[in-house]
């Protein structure tokens, strides 16, 4: 099984998002896992993951380079790690920023998440690195939607102003694009790079509406939905994420693609590759 909607921050910094998840507007709601590095991957292991991704995103200057120096490092000592950094245009230096990870570093993609950041995607100090990534096949994972408790929903007309300009750069939607799953089937449709991912999709939590588009929905994408959990940011046990996806009844050949083949696909994984 592929996870492609994991954070692997350092430990100060899963500890401060920790707190802001647990404190901040209330409390949006306790983390069940705690955890980084070694345990981090063994329990991903132990729930059948055999690659992860690495996602992390900046919410101030300074912090972007910092993390992908994290994520080469750890990803050099553990193969589980499917290698995504970040970037945060405030920096200045997208493009060679950029240029590093991609050339150097070897990372599948890169992690933005515009209510994080406050840097929209459809920023034009961005647009250098989209066109590296689409000429590179780079995967861009974001954040578009409005969940869980963000209140702009403007995600998919910005990111379709990307997609008109890059029609070819791969893209991952977060937790499906939750909660304005329309507006992203829309850019699926008209989009054939536009990828979605389960995380937080379906699990019985008492503290959100309903966060899932339907059956229909994971039907009609098929082959461009990949299993994502959001771990270890969630309140429940990481098996409930595995539930979730199989409570829809889609069948074996669905389920195979959601948990396994698409990522190998969107990632350019031959079958024979891990």
């Amino acid at each position: 099984m592929i996870d492609i909607h994991v954070h692997f921050f350092p430990a100060k910094l899963f500890q401060a998002i920790w707190r802001f998840f647990e404190t901040a507007s209330g409390g949006l709601w306790r983390i069940h896992y705690k955890v980084h590095g070694e345990q981090h991957i063994r329990i991903l292991r132990d729930q059948g993951v055999d690659r992860f991704t690495t996602l992390v995103y900046a919410h101030k200057p300074g912090v972007a380079d910092r993390l992908n120096e994290f994520i080469k490092t750890s990803a050099e000592r553990h193969p589980e790690l499917i290698p995504f950094g970040t970037l945060f245009a405030g920096d200045g230096r997208c493009e060679s920023a950029a240029r590093r990870i991609f050339e150097q570093y070897r990372f599948a993609g890169i992690k933005l998440h515009p209510f994080v950041s406050g840097e929209p995607l459809d920023d034009r100090r961005f647009f250098p690195v989209y066109e590296m990534m689409e000429s590179l096949g780079k995967v861009l994972i974001c954040h578009p939607g409005s969940a869980p408790v963000y209140h702009q929903y403007d995600g998919a007309e910005r990111l379709r102003r990307v997609l008109t300009q890059f029609p070819h750069l791969k893209v991952v939607i977060a937790h499906c694009g939750a909660f304005e799953y329309g507006s992203y089937g829309a850019l699926a449709d008209e989009f054939e790079q536009v990828y979605f991912d389960t995380a937080m999709n379906g699990v019985p939590v008492d503290f959100l509406p309903p966060a899932c588009p339907g059956r229909d929905f994971f039907l009609r994408y098929q082959d461009r939905i990949l299993f994502g959990s959001d771990f270890p940011n969630i309140p429940y046990p990481y098996v409930e994420q595995i539930e979730a996806v199989k409570r829809l009844d889609l069948g074996e050949d669905v389920e195979k693609k959601i948990f396994l083949e698409n990522a190998r696909r969107l990632l350019g994984w031959k079958k024979t590759m891990p």
